[in-house]
């Protein structure tokens, strides 16, 4: 069995990769468009990874739901981007954001069956 100390420390960087992730969109998406309009007028377009923002947030709380709400997010961006007939997206947003949840959440239940 492997160190329990290395097992959390794994989770906790995967956490914080998953919130510099969602810090790294959300900005990016604030600014991307405020050059001609202004950054209030672009904060529609920043709510989901306002939103993605929010679940990694969860997740250093409630590692299982928000391990699920991340999967859901990176389906969501599957669905919403056609990242399936634009591949970078796919490997690039997508696939990270439902791997990372898929640890989280797997290893929140796995630490729940320790318990």
């Amino acid at each position: 069995m492997p160190n329990p100390k290395i097992k959390l420390y794994l989770i906790y960087f995967l956490k914080i990769i998953l919130l510099l992730m969602a810090v790294c969109l959300f900005a990016f998406a604030l600014m991307s468009g405020s050059e001609n309009s202004g950054t209030l007028k672009n904060i529609p377009n920043s709510l989901p990874w306002l939103l993605l923002l929010i679940f990694a947030c969860i997740t250093f709380r409630w590692q299982i739901l928000g391990g699920i709400l991340v999967i859901l997010f990176g389906i969501f961006t599957i669905l919403f981007f056609s990242a399936l007939e634009f591949l970078w997206i796919l490997f690039i947003i997508s696939l990270p954001l439902i791997i990372f949840g898929s640890i989280l959440a797997l290893s929140g239940f796995l630490k729940s069956k320790e318990l």
